[in-house]
């Protein structure tokens, strides 16, 4: 049989895929910030610049992986749009972007609460 999108619906419940996005997005900001930190280090070739850079590179690798299959995964258990799941994959990519769409989701699912 055939891999099928719908095989991902509620992998989690929305609750344990809330609390995994939160933990990725946060993940991702600090892989983002050993990144950029590594890169400075490297500029301005401060001390421990030849192992720092790929110390943070391989972090930031191994999170941004964790991010991506945690929003691909969760999203349909938290009841997200397909737009949504498209915008947290690309601001991903965009150092600080996860957790400036973590901030928005947060504030955009609290408001709808709200309306209940």
């Amino acid at each position: 049989m055939l891999w099928s999108y719908d095989q991902i619906d509620n992998i989690f419940t929305p609750r344990e895929a809330w609390g995994l996005f939160k933990i990725a997005a946060y993940a991702e900001t600090i892989g983002w910030s050993l990144l950029i930190t590594g890169i400075a280090f490297k500029k301005f070739t401060w001390p421990l610049h030849d192992w720092i850079l790929p110390l943070a590179g391989s972090f930031h690798g191994l999170v941004f992986i964790f991010y991506v299959l945690i929003v691909l995964f969760a999203h349909r258990s938290m009841k997200w749009r397909f737009r949504h799941f498209v915008i947290a994959e690309v601001l991903g990519n965009i150092p600080f972007g996860a957790l400036v769409f973590e901030r928005y989701i947060i504030k955009k699912r609290q408001s709808l609460s709200r309306r209940i």
